[in-house]
């Protein structure tokens, strides 16, 4: 790390930068910053350009301060002082006066344009030039200004310049477009044209959407209070019955997240969004890319065994003494299926970080989508590739049926202290008594949730199933490599996944196998009968 360059260090400590391993590995040899005039100097809503020892550069665009949270106004490097200039009531006024006096148009020293196009509704923005902002913070995401009563202004936290228009415009207007009632509307972002022709987008204005924050709150919080009923009342478990209005929310969730799927699969004649069947050729290519995550997966399983508990760690090792048996015939077995037409399946455009984190509980109970700029840890390129239609399902699924309970049950036995983990982060400590309790009493919830949200459908499905395995796996990588401590959830998930898909395709099997035999006898009974041998 470049030890004595403040700027350097300070962007390596943001969780946002792009190029962390690089500074880590002193690759990064200096960073220019080019202000924004409209700011004051204050270099918020800046262009920066990170130069590397082998010669290159990397522009990124950055709200420099954001990062900054202790509480303070600004921050100081290298004796310059920045402002988290979105915590200040006139920052959308100044920004969009400088624009319209502009001509709607930012230029940089080094050439770069910034523009605004707008996209929805441009009488919104009209009619909101001139009002007061202020940040939120899960109301709608931790880097958007709310602008008077109607408009969020979603500044990213930091944007690699890029070919192309950011994911979430693309998927935004495309949305918009179909008319999907499940995102609050887009109406228009700012646009960075680099002289060499590079485009970034910086920062995308939506409609405000009132709100009791995000469903993943929505949810724990509920279901905490829900426990805490079920105990005072001398419950062994959670009367699903007497919470019907939740389970109706899980099932709107189901609706909405099929109605997501089907308008971005919605032909338009844009090759970008238009839905491919998979075939033979495709499925080849994802069984490789899917042996590849079981390779990693069961290696860092292996070299992380110690760290993990002991429930944990028997389970991690009777895991891998079947790895390759149990994790060949599931995909084998929904393969097999999808080439044998039991399924047809599509590759199209997807949400592709979809969780319950990424759902707004409007005022009314009413479910908005936010966030559609893909997996973080991929390229905007992979962000921009199609993928199975179920991917959002798998998402959505493994975060209500996998992760909602055990943090649900760790929040209600939450004794109040905090430890550290072994890689320094913190850890609430538990009752055990009142967790092992709630891990039961909660599962008539999580099991109604789940199914609700399936709306019909079945885990069971060839590529759905394909979809939470990978998912699964993605998980159990993370966790044990990064928080053996929470190791617990998905491997107990996988454990249970692969399992119980194996026992379902041997009934199956047992099934089909019984019905040729029963076959084999009728046709043998008639040829019997028919030749007098049977008399």
């Amino acid at each position: 790390m470049k030890g004595n360059n403040e700027l350097i260090n300070y962007i390596h400590t943001q969780r946002w930068c792009g190029f962390k391993q690089e500074i880590a590995d002193g690759r990064v040899t200096d960073v220019d910053l080019d202000a924004i005039p409209f700011d004051n100097g204050n270099k918020f809503f800046t262009l920066g350009t990170a130069k590397f020892d082998d010669g290159t550069e990397k522009k990124f665009f950055m709200p420099l301060a954001k990062g900054h949270m202790d509480g303070v106004e600004s921050v100081t490097i290298n004796g310059q002082e920045y402002f988290d200039a979105m915590k200040t009531p006139d920052y959308w006024k100044s920004l969009m006066n400088f624009f319209k006096e502009n001509h709607n148009a930012v230029t940089f020293n080094n050439g770069a344009v910034v523009k605004y196009h707008t996209i929805g509704e441009k009488e919104i923005v009209q009619d909101n030039l001139a009002s007061s902002s202020k940040p939120l913070n899960v109301e709608q995401s931790n880097t958007t200004i709310r602008v008077g009563d109607d408009i969020a202004f979603k500044q990213d936290r930091m944007i690699e310049s890029d070919y192309g228009v950011s994911v979430e415009v693309e998927m935004n207007a495309k949305l918009m477009e179909t008319g999907c009632s499940a995102m609050p509307k887009t109406y228009g972002a700012f646009i960075m044209e680099e002289p060499n022709g590079e485009i970034a987008t910086l920062g995308i204005v939506q409609e405000f959407v009132p709100n009791r924050g995000d469903l993943w709150s929505y949810a724990n919080n509920y279901l905490v209070n829900a426990l805490n009923e079920a105990q005072a009342n001398g419950q062994d478990k959670i009367d699903v019955n007497d919470h019907k209005d939740f389970i109706e929310m899980m099932r709107d969730l189901g609706r909405k997240t099929a109605e997501m799927s089907e308008c971005l699969a919605r032909s338009n004649g844009n090759p970008d969004f238009e839905p491919i069947p998979v075939d033979e050729a495709y499925l080849y290519k994802y069984e490789k890319s899917l042996s590849v995550l079981l390779f990693q997966t069961e290696k860092t399983i292996e070299q992380n065994l110690q760290n993990l508990d002991g429930a944990t760690k028997k389970q991690a090792e009777d895991l891998l003494q079947n790895w390759d048996n149990l994790t060949h015939n599931f995909v084998q077995a929904q393969v097999k299926k999808i080439n044998n037409g039991e399924a047809q399946s599509n590759i199209v455009r997807v949400h592709g970080d979809f969780h319950l984190g990424q759902v707004l509980v409007t005022k009314n109970n009413d479910l908005k989508f936010l966030d559609f700029a893909g997996e973080p840890g991929l390229s905007v390129k992979e962000r921009k590739v199609k993928y199975p239609e179920t991917r959002d399902f798998a998402g959505m699924y493994r975060s209500i049926s996998g992760y909602l309970g055990p943090v649900v049950s760790e929040t209600f036995a939450a004794t109040g202290e905090i430890v550290k983990r072994a890689n320094g982060t913190e850890k609430k400590v538990t009752n055990p008594e009142q967790e092992a309790w709630a891990n039961q009493a909660v599962v008539p919830m999580i099991e109604a949730a789940t199914q609700a949200f399936l709306n019909g459908r079945s885990e069971r499905e060839p590529m759905l199933a394909l979809e939470i395995l990978r998912k699964n796996l993605y998980e159990v990588k993370y966790e044990v490599g990064n928080r053996p401590d929470m190791a617990h959830i998905p491997v107990k998930g996988l454990v249970g996944l692969l399992k119980q898909g194996n026992e379902m395709e041997n009934v199956h099997a047992n099934v089909v196998a019984q019905k040729q035999v029963n076959v084999a006898d009728l046709v043998h009974a008639v040829w019997l009968s028919k030749t007098g041998r049977g008399m």
